[in-house]
Formats: C-alpha cells, sequence, structure tokens
C-alpha cells in the first residue's frame, strides 16, 4: 500500500507505508501487538488519514501514547565466520540477544557493522536476511546509506518490503572526499525522503561521513519524512541544543551513543545507539531513569567511563566483538589483516565486564 501525500502531525511527517507504524509502548516496558484493540483503532484511524484523508487532527488523537524512537537502539556487528564470509547462526544468536533487551535494532546501518565489506549481492541479501530474523519482535532500522540517491532508494525499497520500520542514512561526504556544503546536505535528505518509502533517521558519524553544523541538522529535521538522529559527536554544547531545537522543538526524536547517554535523557532527549553488549548497560541506565532512579542511573552510566574507552586503541567494533565472545556469544573477530583485541586485553576486558555484573550466567538470568 503506498499513499502519493503524507499528512503531518505535529511537525514530523507520518510513514507512507502502512506497515511503518509503530506499536505503543506499555508502561510495563512491553511491545503491544496489532491484536491489542486500543492499538488496532489508532492503526485504523492513521491508515485511513494515510489513504483516505481523514484530517491530521484524528491522527494526532489516535498516536496519542505512540513512541515512535526511543530508548537503545542496538547497532548490530556483521558476524565474520574464519572463510570470510557472513555466520548466519552468529547472526541469529546476535539478533535474539539484541531482541531480548533492545528497543530496536539498526541492521548494516552503523559504521560498527561494517557493511562496507560486504560486496553488493552480499549487503543486499544480509541487510533482507537480518530484518526477517528479528521478525518483529522490536523495530528495525535499516541500512541504505550511499552517495548515489538511486542506491538509498533501492535499499530502502527492499528494507521496506522485507519489514524495516526505518532507513538509517549516513550525512554523506562529496564523494571525492570533502565535507558537502549545507546546501548539498539538507538537498540530498530531501530527496532521500521523497525515493524512501520508509521514515528517514539521519546518521552522524564524521568518522566516515560529512559533519554539518547545528544550523544544517535542524534544517534537516524539518524535513517531510525525517523522524530521528542518531548523532555520534559527543560534544555535549552540540548535543544540548540539537536536543532542545531538534527533539524537544517536535521535529524528530534524537539519539546520541553510550557515553553522554544519561546527559541525553536528562536534557530531554530519545535515547542512544550502541553495539552489544554496551546495550546491556545502556538498557539498565535508561530503565532507571525511567523509574527516577537517578542515582541508581548514574551508576550505570559510570561503567561507560571505562568501558570501552580504556581499550580505545582497537577501535570500537574489536573490543564489542571481544565482550560478545566473554558473555557466551561468538560473532568471530573480523576479518584481516585488522587484528583483534590482544590476549591481555582480551582478559582484561573479561575482568571488567565481569566486575560490571556482566557474564554468561547474569545474562541469561535477566
Amino acid at each position: 500500500m503506498r499513499c502519493t501525500s503524507a499528512p503531518r502531525y505535529g511537525r514530523r511527517a507520518l510513514p507512507r507505508r502502512a506497515e511503518c507504524i509503530w506499536r505503543p509502548r506499555y508502561p510495563s516496558g512491553g511491545w503491544s501487538t496489532l491484536a491489542d484493540p486500543p492499538l488496532r483503532a489508532a492503526y485504523n484511524t492513521v491508515i485511513q488519514s494515510l489513504c483516505h484523508g481523514v484530517n491530521s487532527t484524528a491522527v494526532q488523537e489516535a498516536l496519542v501514547g505512540v513512541d515512535t524512537l526511543r530508548g537503545v537502539v542496538g547497532a548490530c556487528l556483521t558476524p565474520f565466520a574464519p572463510d570470510g564470509r557472513v555466520d548466519e547462526t552468529a547472526l541469529a544468536r546476535e539478533l535474539d540477544f539484541m531482541a531480548g533487551h533492545c528497543d530496536a535494532i539498526s541492521v548494516l546501518g552503523a559504521e560498527v557493522s561494517e557493511y562496507r565489506l560486504l560486496s553488493d549481492v552480499d549487503r543486499r541479501h544480509w541487510l533482507r536476511h537480518g530484518i526477517a530474523a528479528v521478525a518483529g519482535r522490536v523495530p528495525v532500522l535499516a541500512g541504505a546509506s550511499s552517495a548515489r540517491i538511486a542506491e538509498v532508494a533501492e535499499l530502502a525499497e527492499l528494507a521496506a518490503d522485507a519489514g524495516a520500520t526505518y532507513v538509517q542514512v549516513l550525512l554523506p561526504k562529496r564523494p571525492w572526499g570533502p565535507e558537502a556544503s549545507v546546501r548539498e546536505v539538507v538537498t540530498y535528505f530531501e530527496r532521500v525522503t521523497e525515493v524512501s518509502p520508509l521514515p528517514v533517521v539521519v546518521y552522524h558519524n564524521p568518522s566516515r561521513g560529512s559533519d554539518p553544523s547545528v544550523q544544517a541538522l535542524i534544517r534537516i529535521s524539518e524535513l517531510d519524512g525525517v523522524v530521528g538522529f542518531k548523532e555520534s559527536s559527543r560534544d555535549m554544547s552540540r548535543i544540548g541544543r540539537l536536543i532542545a531545537e531538534i527533539d524537544l522543538a517536535g521535529n524528530a526524536r534524537y539519539l546520541t551513543t553510550m557515553q553522554p547517554l544519561l546527559a541525553t535523557l536528562l536534557q530531554g532527549g530519545s535515547g542512544a545507539m550502541m553495539p552489544a553488549p554496551a546495550t546491556l548497560l545502556g538498557s539498565r541506565v535508561l530503565r532507571a531513569f525511567d523509574a527516577g532512579d537517578i542515582a541508581a542511573a548514574r551508576t550505570a552510566q559510570a561503567v561507560f567511563a571505562e568501558f570501552p574507552s580504556r581499550w580505545s586503541a582497537y577501535g570500537l567494533t574489536p573490543v564489542m566483538r571481544c565482550a560478545m565472545r566473554h558473555l557466551g556469544i561468538d560473532i568471530g573477530v573480523g576479518l584481516p589483516p585488522f587484528e583483534p583485541v590482544a590476549e591481555a586485553d582480551d582478559a582484561a576486558i573479561g575482568r571488567f565486564l565481569a566486575d560490571a555484573g556482566l557474564t554468561p550466567d547474569a545474562v541469561a538470568v535477566g
């Protein structure tokens, strides 16, 4: 089902596919299903508005309490087997693990996923496979980053057909290397939102993409179809302003990363994206914050002062692969010639996780 126009609620565009409507999250923390009468009524109202012109006020009323994008979003790492192929069994275990405690999962969207190591064919195969493996247990952000709008459109269509909820798209650099201008990134996302059948989460990662000004990001947040941002700068002055002018202004959800998670929540932001098993720690912070226990949230957040930064020389992905193995989920060590965590540091990470209460037994219990 596709609609040619989408009325707005607040300052955020309605999804252009019926399948994209989010499920409400109840106070207990569980996701409802479309069998639940309150959601079915809200869903029907939204679909009527999308396809039959019901006024947007009715849509706003129907969507009261529907949480569009908040909490801890897990960034799935790509498990490679020794022969260099993606390990399907390990991927299933990783996604099962994340679906048990994450509020959403990003599949081949974040740079830590190493999607650039996949061939075009494999990238599409594993994107579809990963979305299917999540099986609707939590919403999925599907990676669709490319400097070519036509490829973004292709990946977004694939993601929509596979059942994803959003596409995650990196702020691009110019194809020949330099930063894109404000006009270029705004125009880029205007075109992305035109071609994508799914709502768009804008991905800010200056290590591989552009690092636009605050004002440019605010302009992008006002585009129809942009519903979220993932910010990677860890710059608290920047984060505070963007929360105020994007999230609190009602333009889009604003997510950061693990290190500023609690500060993000305290300032009114929507959460953070991070790879597993950091997601377990992030979930501790979020649960404590939502319960009003700021002391417990602060204690949980303090773990991020050392993890993973104590081992930052390796980069985030190898440290998280190592940590996952210590929790009993082996997702490989990456592809050569790039080296894994050294034996001594591997052992130190295991001890650190145990001291933080993250052991295979503890994870299995809760």
